[in-house]
């Protein structure tokens, strides 16, 4: 049985490597092979091609190349599904798994449900309660036409229940971006380790509603300039946030600021190696999220709401406007107790053979 295990993007790329990794060191008793594809949403090298390697993960057996700048979701969508869905002509699958909410997950997605090839969404039933937002679309429309849901959590799981999914086709089998940590880390140790909270800020951004938004943008610099004059800040620049900051003039301010150094965006293994050394995180990344939940690191998330809630709620991150990241910033460095990290059950390392036990029993 051939199972396409569909990646795109930089963290859909890690949480699929962990997936893969896992399978590969089974393979021999499994009845199944995990076929690689790469939708190429992503197509910067580092982005792709260098974290690929940096994980170890082999090449995909198959690229659908849909990634090109300029396109608008739409275009993305329908290119993904038009070509994904020539492949399954040429080589059949039997099922595929797409992750996450992004525009290529969403095509495979339509395209699999066209040609009646058995769908799995990793990631199922995370909601934001923001439908005009894409990500929300694309992964409650996902869910939709999926026949089995990978939940990380349980209130993930009581979503799906709730949008009337078949009870059947629901697992909670954890949150992978912690085996994904675990295992790519270059120091387990320090990842289990207390959080340090000394080091620089590390900042990262991405996401349209912040970048596309030259008023929110402009707002977002300020603060990070005025927070920079008493902490440095470390910020692996995404090339959707470098095109805005040049677009829009804004690389000037940021390039003459005191204490803000730029950097690629950096491969898995050094940003994980950055994240513990951070003495909090700004982002608007919901796998970032995770990852400072579960270490117990403090943290402004640039977003109104998140598909996340309750690693928010858990932890020491805070939801907060441009307009307020100052304050909020200032008020997690004069916390007086250290973050406490969260850590459910089915945080553990485990989740990847969780999900490969329930793809054992499709062959039944």
């Amino acid at each position: 049985m051939i199972i396409d295990l569909v990646y795109g993007t930089r963290p859909n790329l890690i949480k699929a490597a962990a997936l893969y990794l896992a399978w590969q060191k089974k393979r021999d008793d499994l009845p199944f092979i995990l076929r690689l594809v790469d939708t190429g949403q992503h197509w910067d090298s580092t982005l792709s091609e260098g974290l690929r390697l940096s994980l170890g993960l082999p090449p995909p057996e198959i690229r659908l190349g849909i990634g090109q700048s300029g396109n608008s979701r739409n275009m993305l969508v329908q290119n993904t599904d038009d070509t994904y869905c020539r492949m399954l002509c040429q080589s059949p699958a039997q099922a595929t798994i797409v992750i996450g909410d992004v525009n290529g997950s969403l095509g495979v997605a339509r395209a699999a449900k066209r040609s009646s090839v058995y769908l799995i969404h990793l990631e199922a039933g995370l909601r934001g309660g923001f439908d005009a937002v894409a990500e929300e679309a694309n992964r409650t429309e996902i869910d939709s036409l999926c026949n089995m849901h990978w939940a990380p959590d349980e209130a993930a799981a009581n979503n799906l229940h709730e949008e009337g999914i078949n009870a059947k086709g629901i697992y909670n089998v954890g949150n992978i971006v912690i085996d994904a940590m675990l295992r790519f880390g270059r120091s387990t140790t320090a990842i289990w380790s207390p959080s340090v909270q000394t080091g620089p800020i590390l900042l990262t951004l991405h996401r349209a509603e912040n970048i596309d938004n030259i008023v929110r943008l402009s707002s977002i610099i300020d603060a990070i300039i005025d927070l920079a004059r008493e902490t440095p800040i470390i910020w692996p620049l995404h090339p959707r946030a470098q095109g805005a900051l040049a677009q829009s003039g804004l690389w000037r301010r940021i390039r003459d600021a005191r204490n803000i150094k730029i950097v690629a965006p950096m491969l898995y293994p050094d940003f994980l190696a950055a994240l513990v050394a951070a003495r909090y995180v700004i982002t608007d990344s919901g796998g970032i999220i995770d990852e400072c939940a579960w270490l117990g690191k403090a943290g402004c998330i640039l977003r109104p709401t998140t598909e996340r809630a309750t690693a928010i709620e858990a932890s020491a991150l805070e939801l907060c406007e441009p307009a307020d990241l100052v304050r909020t910033a200032t008020n997690l460095t004069n916390r007086t107790a250290p973050p406490v990290p969260f850590r459910p059950v089915g945080w553990d390392g485990k989740t990847a053979n969780r999900m490969l036990d329930t793809l054992v029993a499709l062959d039944r």
